[in-house]
């Protein structure tokens, strides 16, 4: 892992903010009502914020270049 990128340039970061920005919005129970209706709205932002983890890892796994400071 000799080349370099800014922290902006890595799909791991992107991804976990990703996951994080659904989980916060689910904590402050976001007003989801005009896509879907109580359970379906909560399940769906589950599973985007597990999927943005679960992509996080891969991307990392997949990683070539260190993320410069």
């Amino acid at each position: 892992m000799f080349d370099t990128k800014t922290i902006l340039a890595s799909r791991t970061i992107w991804s976990n903010l990703i996951g994080l920005a659904a989980l916060v919005l689910g904590l402050f129970g976001f007003d989801g009502s005009a896509l879907t209706t109580g359970a379906v709205e909560e399940a769906l932002v589950q599973i985007i914020a597990a999927g943005s983890f679960i992509a996080s890892t891969v991307f990392r796994i997949l990683a070539t270049k260190q993320i410069l400071n």
